[in-house]
């Protein structure tokens, strides 16, 4: 076999400028390669698509003691109300077969042994009636007759929770409804169903955007919402008593304006978009800039530059030091801490500034200005933008079960009701018993 076709190719048979073309492209492709890995794998990249070594092929030990788990409170379950008593007696010693006994008292046990689906249909004999006045003829309607359709209040809000807060497809929605229920339904009646609910109570979508546009501290984030392999984006705007969430066709734009207004006075706890920093500068509105994606970002130049170590250790410090603030009670002494943060900030990007790997990290810091330190001065926004990415899992659980969503109508309805039943959610509340109380 010719060398230019054996596949091990000593290296020592080539010539210097042969040896120097070699390096050349392995150092390009090496390159080529680090890119695109860095569009799937960066300091942004969420655990879940990260992946793991398997603890047994690290060399550690697989498994873990049974039992709760470290710092975890137990919680006993509240008993349930008995629907009836019922008295167990014994004719025998069960570990003897001895017949020789006597009842001493009770010892009480509750178990729930069943529930009940039941199908319930209803016949409506509806008159007819005349206007006399009009000539207008017009049929008596019951309030529990749906608008539309055969399928009522109960059959409508448990469709919707299904697919809204348990993330059902809907072919799954109509085997559950045929197969449990014994009410036949197919994966296009259970869409319809789902639109239908969300036009019904649109009204209440509509009360949530006016309400996050008056809350103290609101939390926002974007997504990537493909609609038929077209690119678009899920807003949510997240604050302690409301969740919305509104598709855009663009990751830019107005959309903020639009939602917060230009009358919105509460502070905004984002990531480093420019959307969000325009908003800030057109209306005079405090940032609050997420942490946890600048202590992700550092930890990830770290691991890529030993040098960085202290720099990483520092801005923990920091972080851990902005936390403490944010309990003080004296607003006077929280805006004390809040200058000496500002300034040890300062000192640390002018520390690593020069520093290989550390160039775009301390440009979004100083970008970011005084807007990391919002949270001491008004605890009531939280210091990450945790708050909003957990509100927009929803969103991804449920994408990464459909694909995608495939009609104007599909989007409306599932910001209609994520909104609804996430904020319901918050508030504690019944998403189901809510849901079913308005229809």
């Amino acid at each position: 076999m010719s060398a230019k076709n054996n596949p091990i190719l000593k290296v020592e048979s080539l010539s210097r400028e042969k040896l120097i073309d070699l390096v050349k492209r392995l150092l390009k492709e090496k390159e080529k390669l680090e890119k695109e890995i860095r569009k799937y794998k960066n300091a942004n990249t969420p655990s879940s698509k990260l992946g793991f070594d398997k603890p047994k092929a690290l060399g550690l030990k697989v498994g873990r003691k049974p039992g709760k788990k470290s710092k975890h409170k137990g919680k006993t379950r509240a008993k349930e109300k008995s629907n009836k008593t019922i008295i167990v007696f014994a004719e025998k010693n069960p570990s003897n077969g001895n017949k020789n006994i006597k009842e001493t008292g009770y010892t009480y046990e509750q178990s729930i042994v069943d529930f009940q689906i039941r199908k319930i249909v209803i016949k409506y004999a509806c008159k007819e009636y005349i206007d006399l006045d009009t000539g207008e003829i017009f049929i008596a309607k019951h309030p529990d007759m749906p608008d539309r359709g055969i399928f009522g209040k109960n059959v409508q809000a448990f469709t919707n929770w299904l697919r809204f807060k348990c993330r059902v497809p809907f072919d799954k929605i109509a085997s559950t409804f045929t197969g449990v229920f014994d009410i036949t339904m197919t994966a296009p009646t259970a869409m319809d169903i789902c639109n239908r609910v969300a036009d019904k109570v649109s009204p209440k979508y509509d009360e949530l955007k006016e309400a996050i546009k008056t809350e103290n501290a609101v939390n926002a984030d974007e997504t990537g919402a493909n609609r038929n392999g077209v690119p678009a984006w899920l807003w949510g705007f997240f604050s302690d008593m409301v969740a919305l969430f509104v598709f855009n066709t663009k990751r830019g734009g107005d959309i903020v304006e639009r939602i917060l207004g230009k009358d919105f006075k509460g502070r905004l706890g984002c990531d480093g978009w420019s959307t969000y920093a325009v908003f800030s500068r057109a209306y005079g509105i405090l940032l609050q800039r997420c942490w946890a994606h600048l202590l992700r970002e550092v930890k990830y130049a770290y691991k890529k530059n030993k040098e960085l170590e202290q720099a990483y250790i520092w801005i923990n410090d920091i972080f851990k030091d902005v936390k403490k603030a944010r309990r003080l009670k004296s607003e006077y002494l929280r805006k004390q801490r809040y200058n000496k943060l500002v300034k040890e900030l300062e000192r640390w990007t002018q520390m690593y500034r020069s520093y290989k790997g550390m160039g775009e990290i301390i440009t979004k810091v100083k970008n970011g200005g005084e807007f990391w330190f919002t949270c001491v001065l008004y605890p009531e926004i939280e210091p990450t933008n945790n708050k909003a990415e957990r509100g927009l899992r929803a969103w991804r659980v449920l994408e990464k079960i459909i694909g995608c969503l495939r009609s104007e109508q599909g989007e409306k309805t599932t910001e209609i009701m994520l909104s609804l039943f996430q904020t319901w959610d918050l508030r504690k509340a019944n998403p189901y018993e809510q849901l079913k109380n308005i229809l």
